[in-house]
């Protein structure tokens, strides 16, 4: 099943990726996933376990809070769609959910202050080339001043 998934993580990137899958969404009519990785992995070392589970916990919360927020975007443009937590390693947990979904184009928000100008400068495009190596989907990076460049995205008629 064909389908759109964006990745999110909040911040600018991660809004702009998700006005620019709504849209992409609208024009074709795939369904649209937004996804959200919770890595274990990135807290420090010398935390204990009990209260690493309940920073994870909250990074659960987080990422739920941000998932309806991309969700009521999308609702607002009449779009109906999923959304999914996954826990452990961003890269890995990205590829295995395009895989499960058959998804034909993952579209990541890059962060604030990269470059667009060289194809693989920064940590988001060379994510973005390893997934597209490892599934051979579509990968789309879009950046922060898309919302400011695309007006016609905040009006959802």
């Amino acid at each position: 099943m064909s389908s759109i998934v964006c990745a999110t993580r909040g911040g600018e990137g991660s809004r702009a990726a998700q006005m620019a899958a709504i849209k992409r969404a609208k024009e074709t009519g795939e369904p649209l996933l937004f996804l959200y990785i919770v890595d274990p992995d990135s807290l420090e070392e010398k935390i204990s376990d009990s209260l690493k589970e309940a920073i994870l916990a909250e990074l659960i919360w987080m990422g739920e809070t941000l998932l309806r927020i991309a969700q009521k975007r999308a609702n607002l443009a009449h779009l109906s769609t999923e959304i999914k937590i996954r826990r452990g390693n961003v890269h890995e947990e990205i590829v295995r959910f395009m895989k499960d979904v058959e998804a034909d184009l993952l579209v990541l928000g890059a962060p604030r202050g990269t470059t667009a100008n060289i194809f693989g400068d920064d940590a988001i495009e060379r994510l973005a080339e390893v997934i597209r190596q490892e599934t051979a989907v579509s990968v789309e990076i879009i950046r922060p001043d898309y919302v400011n460049t695309t007006s016609e995205l905040l009006s959802y008629d």
